[in-house]
């Protein structure tokens, strides 16, 4: 690997240089005057001065009022200001020009010091992608100057109309000469470039910014059809109109898109494109757009799902040929793993893009505008990478779970790099779809890795299936096995300790052994890890480089969240919704060592009942204390939910609160305790206010979602913040004698 030249330079303080000239010598300072001794019953005189006192100001602004003097005092300094100004003439110019440069040149190290570092890393920008770190970067695109559309003659008439009734008055071609002479801003207020893009010191230094540029994309329908190689059945209508962009969803359309009609909810949704401006429709069976308001054309097909992919492939310039496109796959650990690699990736000083189920991001913590189910709509995620690839991203990191594939499997139209399998799990998978069909789907990414030379895979062998997807595609491409013991894996475990607040692990590596200390708790992490580090050894990245992303991420949003707030027992938000995922993330937690598990479980309303008293029962059997609660129960009494829940250990509603009649809710049979409340809030506080020393209380359900859904309201809720909130008052209330390991909590006899 190249490696960037040593740097060596001094400069003598403070610096002195053709423009920064050394000081010149002071003068000796004046002999201080000897002081004067008084003889008695004299006064002191003080000696006299070579010239006169200076005489008193004039009190000139006697009898005027406040305005006028200070308008007095303003004109004062405006004279003086003018006096200290040099006199302006031909032979004493404003602004004179630099002296000329000697003959021979001067030398200066910042000059070489620049150039170093601009060869530094012109070296590692051609190692990188010699590596297929990054791909080469793309020559510009010829500029093509698009016609505007010309008005009809009664379009015209409108238009002035328009701007007679608004007071607008259409500029002289003298006013625009003028104007051109002015400097233009954007949007922002921000001053424009010679190439009409905002120009921002941010930007030039490279900086993170919460601004992202947006790409203009233009194309005809005619040009979009022939560059797709899409072959329709029929195209009536404009097909000169221009596009500049393509939806299926007709909520999400905006002037100037085509609109891709997919099944019923598209048809349904036709009238709703147009309102919103839809100028094309493209569908698979005959439409009626006579009737419509914007949409000028036409266009039928055979194959609807081809065209969901092709069109916005073709109509963002095919964004992933010119980025480095990693896609992860699996059941469990893949957004953790895809936050992981990209934070692997800037610590290369790669700016890497995201599109996952936490939400889209253009590089480092620039968040961009996507909606939850981006990852897995096509044409989100063409348009995503085109803005990540306009705003400078080299390359991406896809999650490509079957909950965000298309039947078919993976995008064609996507040219994956790398392909990561964390793990397959085949739980309540009959809900989803057959397990062929779940492995197809997850197989095809690894289908596409054909090229020895520019392709991986990356497996975790500790899975029964990594065989299978070791297999697919092409058998000379280089594969990169993990697990967490096997010792024939090309990454594994050496050593690894967890704590509630830490885990550190040693990890071998064909390069060497990494040292890696990371807030991401649990042994389902380090299996995240171990997938990082593989991705990283399989694209050759700096070993110190790895370990410094993997340490750079303290916590994924909802995904074994700890929330620290300094207190003396750990608090986690997860958002486990399914009998299996609460399992594993409950042996996590054990593992941990913790004194106590007080877990706080819910189930949502409206579906899936056949796993509410599997979830409550799995919470009793791991758990030392369970609050039972609601979890968005829309339009299903809360009360109902909660009896169902009631049935995994054996209860009822009645019996519950027959106990509560009593006050007291007696131990399960295993000796834990079960407590519930239908208010989530309630159920949150009174879990963390059970809290003790070497505790661990478990919130699940929610993870990173931020509503309870309760009838037909939506409203702001985040456990996250609940528990932060419940935190500040914890101390109080154990000072204050009240017992809060029983709920309702005992008051101490004082009260």
């Amino acid at each position: 690997m190249a490696t960037a030249p040593h740097l060596a330079f001094h400069l003598p303080f403070p610096f002195p240089s053709t423009s920064r000239p050394p000081p010149r010598a002071l003068a000796p300072p004046p002999p201080r005057r000897a002081p004067l001794r008084l003889a008695a019953g004299r006064r002191f005189r003080p000696p006299t001065a070579d010239d006169e006192p200076p005489e008193a100001a004039e009190d000139s602004s006697h009898g005027l009022n406040r305005y006028d003097q200070l308008a007095r005092h303003v004109e004062r300094a405006r004279k003086r200001q003018q006096a200290d100004q040099p006199e302006v003439t031909a032979d004493h110019p404003l602004f004179s020009s630099p002296p000329p440069a000697p003959a021979g040149g001067s030398y200066d190290p910042d000059d070489e010091f620049f150039d170093e570092i601009d060869r530094a890393i012109a070296e590692k920008r051609e190692e990188f992608t010699r590596r297929g770190l990054i791909k080469p970067t793309p020559p510009p695109p010829p500029e093509v100057d698009v016609p505007a559309d010309e008005l009809s003659p009664e379009e015209a008439i409108d238009l002035d109309e328009i701007r007679r009734l608004q007071g607008l008055s259409v500029a002289s071609v003298a006013d625009e000469e003028d104007d051109e002479a002015e400097e233009e801003y954007g949007d922002e207020g921000l001053p424009l470039d010679e190439d009409g893009e905002v120009f921002d010191v941010a930007d030039e230094l490279g900086l993170e910014g919460d601004r992202i540029r947006q790409p203009a994309f233009r194309m005809t329908l005619a040009e979009l059809l022939d560059e797709s190689k899409l072959v329709p059945v029929a195209v009536t209508g404009d097909q000169d109109v221009a596009l500049s962009g393509v939806q299926s969803d007709a909520t999400l359309v905006a002037a100037g898109d085509l609109f891709v009609c997919v099944g019923e909810s598209g048809l349904a949704g036709l009238t709703e494109a147009d309102k919103r401006g839809a100028v094309a429709v493209v569908a698979d069976q005959d439409v009626d757009i006579e009737g419509t308001l914007a949409c000028r054309a036409l266009v039928i097909v055979d194959d609807i799902t081809a065209a969901l992919r092709v069109l916005p492939a073709c109509l963002y310039r095919r964004p992933s040929k010119d980025m480095a496109v990693i896609g992860i796959t699996g059941t469990d650990g893949v957004t953790t793993t895809s936050h992981l690699v990209k934070a692997m990736y800037e610590a290369m000083g790669v700016r890497t893009g995201m599109v996952g189920a936490l939400g889209a991001y253009a590089f480092g913590s620039n968040k961009l505008d996507a909606q939850p189910a981006a990852s897995g709509d096509s044409m989100a995620v063409q348009k995503l990478m085109a803005t990540m690839l306009h705003n400078g991203a080299e390359a991406v990191v896809l999650e490509t779970t079957t909950d965000e594939m298309l039947p078919s499997g993976v995008d064609s139209e996507i040219d994956y790099d790398i392909a990561v399998l964390t793990n397959v799990r085949h739980a309540n998978l009959e809900a989803v779809m057959t397990y062929e069909g779940y492995m197809s789907s997850m197989a095809s990414l690894f289908s596409r890795m054909v090229d020895p030379e520019r392709h991986r895979k990356v497996v975790n062998i500790d899975d029964p299936s990594a065989p299978f997807f070791a297999a697919q595609g092409g058998h000379g491409v280089p594969v990169v096995t993990y697990s967490f013991e096997n010792k024939k894996a090309d990454v594994h475990t050496l050593k690894y300790q967890l704590s509630l607040f830490e885990t550190e692990v040693l990890v071998q590596t064909p390069h060497g052994i990494l040292e890696i200390s990371s807030g991401l708790l649990g042994r389902d992490n380090i299996y995240n890890i171990l997938a990082t580090v593989a991705v990283g050894v399989a694209v050759g990245a700096p070993l110190e480089d790895i370990v410094k992303g993997i340490e750079e991420v303290d916590a994924i949003p909802g995904r074994c969240e700890l929330i620290d707030e300094e207190q003396a027992f750990g608090v986690i938000i997860d958002h486990a919704r399914t009998p299996e995922a609460l399992s594993r993330l409950l042996d996590s937690v054990k593992e941990l060592g913790p004194r106590r598990i007080v877990t706080v479980v819910g189930c949502c309303g409206e579906k899936e009942r056949g796993k509410r008293p599997m979830m409550t029962k799995i919470a009793a059997e791991k758990s030392d204390v369970v609050m039972l609660t609601s979890d968005n129960p829309a339009s299903e009494d809360p009360l109902d939910i909660l009896d169902d829940m009631l049935s995994g250990v054996g209860w009822t509603m009645e019996e519950y609160l027959k106990h509560g009649a009593n006050d007291y809710y007696p131990p399960l049979p295993n000796g834990h305790r079960l407590f519930l409340h239908d208010i989530r809030r309630v159920a949150v506080r009174a879990a963390v206010a059970m809290g003790e020393q070497g505790d661990v209380i478990v919130v699940t359900g929610k993870g990173n979602d931020t509503y309870q859904m309760e009838g037909d309201k939506k409203e702001f809720f985040d456990d996250r913040e609940e528990c932060r909130e419940a935190l500040q008052y914890v101390d109080q209330l154990h000072r204050s004698g009240i017992d809060t390991s029983e709920f309702p909590w005992r008051l101490p006899e004082s009260h």
